[in-house]
């Protein structure tokens, strides 16, 4: 085992794996890592089938999921990975001789951060690591948010330490992915101690269910049907009730919390209101864009930095709009060289290596965390 830690003197490859809770795809990023440096080679993104990505739905919902389909799941995931590396290798010319270990930060399909009466504080990603490991006969890390959860964080948010090693020469930045959630890093200077990041709501998840609702459409292409609509007052009060928006950090949201009973009530008010469908799309994307501003002004007043965008929802313009403000630069992360894309697989492949090199992966101040851990647990190669 001691053997795996001395990687940190030459140079290795890696593949990371990701799959967020927009459901989007499978994520696949080739990274170099030598000596604490992270290159992202090669990134392509692969479709789920669509029965598996229905039987993901129904996975994580309380009303139609049961224990026999989350095994079963978990199964197809880890054999979904392993055809998505495949068909990589294949696109990418590469070869998996090449390739060190696998990173599989897994499918989320629950995580319930808070410790209630009836529930503990705990976190489920499925995508059976084993079938990746036998498959290849390579190292798989995996499991990231577990450990942290046992330190007495909250498992969330964990590429902050990721986006600190990027932007910390370009502090003052805060860093925003929207995805299926929405997340934010705040760098205010060199000092990892200083970082703050946190989940501030719902980024594509609530429009993406909405467009199929209304459209049957995927998603809203670079927010044309937001741009066509106007924002309901009404409905935005609405939807601000939610007391998340004004919680004090650390903190971290999902599916679970923005699931189809939030949709069917948001859908039920949208009546009451007689809302025109392009309304509905527009007031819940200015919604994605409005907490975020507003979380950005409340906790951190003086920020005059850069705010740099990435994620899938940086491709809606609308958001974009929604985010400017005259105290701030708002760019996208492609103007930073950044491949917005892949950033998140390639994050997971960089704590992967943190993990195998024996390093700090948490950030105890943005996750809660009681103590600094290496995140992940490690298959060593099956076949001896």
């Amino acid at each position: 085992m001691k053997d795996i830690f001395k990687i940190l003197k030459k140079k290795v490859y890696s593949i990371g794996l990701m799959s967020g809770t927009s459901l989007d795809g499978i994520d696949v990023a080739l990274v170099e890592h030598y000596k604490n440096n992270h290159k992202l080679i090669d990134f392509r993104s692969y479709e789920y089938p669509l029965s598996l990505k229905e039987r993901i739905m129904e996975v994580s919902k309380l009303e139609t999921s049961n224990i026999q389909l989350v095994c079963s799941v978990n199964k197809e995931l880890g054999l979904a990975y392993t055809k998505a590396i495949e068909q990589f290798l294949i696109d990418t010319n590469r070869s998996i001789d090449d390739i060190y270990f696998i990173s599989n930060h897994g499918q989320t399909v629950w995580h319930n951060p808070i410790e209630t009466n009836e529930f503990k504080s705990s976190t489920l990603q499925l995508g059976d690591a084993s079938t990746i490991a036998y498959h290849f006969n390579k190292i798989v890390v995996y499991d990231f948010r577990s450990l942290d959860i046992s330190a007495g964080g909250i498992g969330a948010p964990l590429v902050p330490i990721v986006n600190y090693l990027l932007f910390k020469d370009k502090a003052p930045v805060i860093f925003l992915n929207i995805g299926g959630i929405s997340n934010i890093t705040y760098i205010q200077d060199q000092n990892i101690e200083n970082v703050i990041a946190f989940d501030t709501g719902p980024g594509n998840m609530v429009i993406d269910a909405l467009m199929k609702e209304l459209y049957n459409l995927p998603y809203d292409d670079e927010g044309k049907i937001a741009s066509s609509g106007k924002v309901s007052k009404e409905l935005l009060d609405y939807l601000l009730t939610d007391d998340y928006y004004n919680l004090d950090y650390p903190k971290s949201t999902g599916r679970e919390k923005y699931s189809q009973e939030y949709i069917s009530n948001l859908l039920n008010k949208a009546k009451e209101l007689s809302l025109s469908n392009e309304d509905i799309i527009t007031t819940t994307t200015y919604l994605t864009g409005y907490v975020t501003k507003y979380q950005i002004k409340k906790l951190f007043k003086d920020f005059k930095g850069t705010l740099i965008v990435s994620g899938g929802g940086a491709k809606n313009k609308f958001i974009i709009e929604t985010l400017k403000d005259p105290q701030y630069i708002v760019k996208e992360s492609i103007e930073e060289n950044i491949n917005s894309d892949g950033l998140e697989a390639y994050s997971f492949s960089v704590l992967g290596y943190l993990r195998l090199t024996n390093q700090i992966s948490n950030l105890k101040n943005v996750t809660g965390a009681n103590t600094s851990v290496s995140l992940g647990s490690i298959i060593l190669p099956p076949r001896v």
